[in-house]
């Protein structure tokens, strides 16, 4: 059993890390498979596509849960941050766009089902037969959910950063900003329709609803900052692979930054702050 935890557990985990933008949840699921899993391993043909089957299904029970929770969360709900000091492939198995955190945020937009079936197709190539079959429907039926998925989503796919100096000069820009308090510089390198949206959970305070236009978001972090809700360590850091802001304070982490930028590649059309402390626990303390 320790081997079959070792071969899968990554793959298994990128899996229902996308499927629940939670660390936590997406280590738990994984962790009690493998604790319940009772099975005499001889009688599986193809071990990855089974525990994958079992790993996506469980995702889905826990999403039609889980979404009842996230109806009566306090403010926005954002997924939980992937934060390393360096940059270093996030999953052995798949490193591309689809673990980017504007992605996951996107996904929130999805019924369990969709996401299900988004996810398989497009982070990890299933064809609709493996899909259909992981699901328990018809191969037709699974087309239609992906195309649904897609139709919902393709006016906010987010852009696959490919200048990653820019992405950390933004970042700079930033703590350069948040620690002097004078923002203009960095404010330059917003659209004038930037969205902000912070994530307390209720725990710290965050603005309860996304925070729209440039005039408003300036006004927010020059707020902000004059209350020393910037005071501490601005760390840069790599936030689901790409280049993103953590904040320490006392030696815990208490915030994540992360940018999402236009189709130019240029300027930041939205920014996401995750202060939920249950958010940030799982987060590898710096030294």
């Amino acid at each position: 059993m320790d081997t079959l935890y070792k071969t899968y557990q990554p793959f298994l985990f990128s899996i229902a890390y996308r499927m629940l933008g939670s660390v936590t949840d997406a280590e738990d699921i994984v962790h009690d498979l493998f604790l319940q899993f009772k099975l005499d391993t001889e009688q599986i043909k193809d071990m990855k596509a089974y525990l994958a089957k079992m790993t996506t299904n469980r995702c889905l029970n826990f999403l039609n849960s889980a979404r009842k929770r996230r109806e009566v969360y306090t403010g926005p709900w954002l997924p939980e941050p992937r934060v390393s000091e360096t940059e270093q492939p996030l999953d052995k198995v798949v490193t591309d766009e689809t673990v980017a955190y504007a992605f996951l945020v996107l996904l929130e937009q999805l019924s369990p089902v969709e996401r299900a079936v988004f996810v398989l197709r497009e982070a990890f190539t299933y064809s609709y037969e493996d899909i259909a079959e992981m699901l328990e429907k018809n191969e037709v039926n699974c087309r239609k959910i992906y195309s649904r998925a897609k139709r919902k989503l393709q006016n906010d796919m987010p852009v696959h950063m490919e200048d990653a100096e820019h992405v950390e000069t933004l970042a700079k820009k930033f703590i350069k900003a948040s620690t002097t308090g004078n923002f203009e510089e960095f404010l330059d390198l917003l659209t004038e329709d930037v969205v902000l949206v912070t994530d307390g959970g209720g725990k710290v305070r965050s603005a309860l609803n996304p925070i729209e236009n440039k005039r408003r978001v300036s006004s927010f972090l020059k707020g902000v900052a004059a209350k020393g809700g910037f005071i501490g360590d601005l760390l840069p850091v790599m936030v689901n692979g790409q280049e993103g802001i953590l904040q320490m304070k006392h030696g815990q982490p208490i915030k994540v930054i992360c940018f999402e930028l236009d189709s130019n590649q240029k300027n930041i059309r939205k920014i996401f702050i995750v202060s939920n402390p249950d958010k940030l626990n799982h987060i590898p303390v710096p030294y």
